[in-house]
């Protein structure tokens, strides 16, 4: 997991707060369940998913 300047390698059960602007990323390096939660909703998010 990338957070702004910060790389770490999160196990299972760990949770990352992103700030809104912060620019981040991830990639799983083996099989797992993300789950992304939004607050407050985010309408452009939405309108993306429903575009697939």
């Amino acid at each position: 997991m990338s957070l702004g300047d910060e790389t770490a390698i999160l196990g299972p059960g760990e949770v990352v707060h992103i700030p809104g602007g912060v620019e981040h990323g991830a990639v799983a390096l083996e099989d797992a369940v993300i789950a992304d939660v939004f607050h407050p909703v985010r309408e452009d998010f939405l309108e993306k998913l429903a575009q697939t």
